[in-house]
């Protein structure tokens, strides 16, 4: 076969690739399921995104399909005279590259409209540039440089796209259900060379048993409300504080002064009109992915630990108590109690990503994102989790627990993604841990490649989220090669010897 510049092949797709991104960036696909219908039970926007991608596919001669409205997929079998000659035996084995179409929500401020891809300074600005949709037309249009040079494939190709990878990748249970495992493949969703092991994670809500007392106490929390997606840090958070004239003008003045002695920013307003004076505080953070929520300022717990200083009483006290001493002093755990790590993946995360409390509709909880290292057990961990938090008066929401991943060094399809990234980049390919939950985890023989290159900026899940264009059609080429030759590895029984390690 002819020397391929993979890169050049990109480069010359380059105004097509951009042009369709632009269009699928448009799609606000934050999952929404007050807007749910028969085909579409995430959300009409959901159900927009992947009907897009699954047309364009077809517009490019694929054949694709959609299981429970939540998850689809398109094929390519290689070249028409070789995918007929491929035995009977091989005809369904594939490899798969997955990606995800969903987003999560666009806030704090940005410089451009979070849906309207914006190009500044060698940069494409919106929400999901980076996270993933960006990545996902990479691959896509890797995949098209395969086809339209004619390459021999001994496996089909297929690319899957979800809509649920944010909130509970329950569009990749859907596709488990219906749907044999690939040989192997690859999700564009995380960072460069490859990530052969995920930490697990832990879902569940910290809820308070409200008792309805505190009367007689000085000031009363009527309201809190922080955050919008349980893997992202709070970027602001609201507080509405009942009390006297004298005593609200005291809790601003004394918020003030908290903000300025942490170099925090907030705004305050009283109306006085009432027949209960209130007082409405807002503390402003910094929004970061919940996998590395020490990068981020939580704004919820930062204004819960304002509150502390405060006469709060009954369940106001324990609620802000709650939040002081178990999840305002770290991220790793220290104060729950389930600190760990190892040398593979880190150490345990914790992110508080909602962060609710109205006594008056029965509602008190913080919704916690844990992140934990390969060695440690999940199940274990939020045991400890729940007796640590039930003296304060709280109990868990029944866990949602994801294990670890990982898939081992010498498997040939890694052997092969090493091999690729070497030669394009003239970089080693070392091997890399996450935090971040990728849908690998949801498929065997399964690493995430890409897109963020060593050394760039991280942007998924903030405001002004960005892809440099450079390292998008770099991105494309690597992805390109990849597929042709993952596509083309004997796999047979050097895999059955060296499967997926799960736990």
């Amino acid at each position: 076969m002819r020397r391929i510049d993979w890169l050049d092949e990109a480069r010359r797709r380059q105004d097509a690739l951009l042009r369709d991104l632009s269009s699928l960036l448009a799609i606000p696909s934050v999952k929404d399921e007050s807007s749910a219908g028969p085909n579409a039970p995430l959300g009409e926007q959901s159900a927009r995104a992947l009907a897009w991608v699954l047309e364009l596919a077809g517009q490019h001669g694929l054949a694709n399909s959609t299981i429970e409205g939540i998850v689809g997929y398109a094929d390519y079998d290689g070249p028409e005279s070789l995918a007929e000659g491929r035995d009977k035996e091989n005809r369904d084995d594939y490899i798969a590259v997955l990606s995800h179409v969903d987003v999560v929500p666009a806030s704090g401020e940005w410089k451009s409209p979070p849906f309207e891809a914006s190009v500044r300074g060698g940069r494409l600005y919106a929400r999901g540039s980076l996270d993933d949709k960006g990545p996902a037309l990479a691959a896509f249009y890797g995949l098209l440089i395969v086809k339209e040079l004619g390459l021999p494939l001994k496996h089909r190709v297929r690319l899957i796209f979800g809509t649920d990878e944010e909130t509970g990748m329950n569009c990749m249970d859907a596709y488990n259900r219906h749907e044999r495992p690939p040989l192997a493949g690859f999700t564009p969703d995380a960072d460069f060379p490859i990530v052969h092991a995920e930490k697990g994670q832990i879902n569940t809500g910290m809820t308070l048993r409200l008792n309805g007392d505190g009367a007689g106490a000085e000031l009363k929390l009527c309201r809190f409300r922080s955050g919008t997606a349980a893997n992202m840090v709070p970027d602001a958070a609201e507080a509405i504080v009942h009390g006297s004239k004298d005593r609200l003008a005291a809790v601003v003045s004394e918020f003030w002064s908290y903000c300025s002695e942490r170099g925090l920013s907030g705004s305050t307003s009283t109306d006085l009109q009432l027949p209960e004076c209130a007082t409405i505080l807002r503390m402003e953070g910094k929004s970061a992915h919940g996998m590395a929520p020490e990068i981020g300022v939580n704004a919820g717990l930062k204004l819960l630990e304002f509150l502390g200083s405060q006469p709060l009483g009954g369940d106001d006290e324990r609620f802000v108590r709650g939040a002081v001493e178990l999840l305002a002093p770290d991220t790793d755990g220290g104060a729950l109690g389930i600190a760990c790590r190892d040398e593979a993946t880190g150490a345990l995360t914790v992110n508080v990503g909602l962060l609710r409390y109205a006594p008056s509709s029965d509602e008190a909880f913080f919704q916690l994102n844990l992140r934990f290292p390969s060695s440690a057990n999940g199940e274990e961990l939020a045991a400890a989790l729940e007796e640590r938090v039930r003296p304060y008066g709280f109990f868990l929401t029944p866990p949602i627990v994801k294990p670890p991943h990982e898939v081992p060094a010498d498997h040939p399809m890694i052997r092969a993604l090493q091999r690729v990234y070497t030669e394009q980049t003239g970089q080693p390919a070392t091997l890399l841990s996450t935090g971040g939950g990728t849908y690998a985890c949801k498929l065997p023989g399964c690493v995430a490649f890409g897109p963020l290159f060593p050394g760039e900026e991280d942007t998924a899940h903030q405001p002004d989220e960005w892809i440099s264009i450079d390292s998008l059609l770099q991105a494309t080429a690597l992805y390109a090669e990849a597929i042709y030759e993952l596509a083309n590895i004997d796999y047979g029984k050097e895999v059955d010897g060296n499967e997926d390690r799960h736990r």
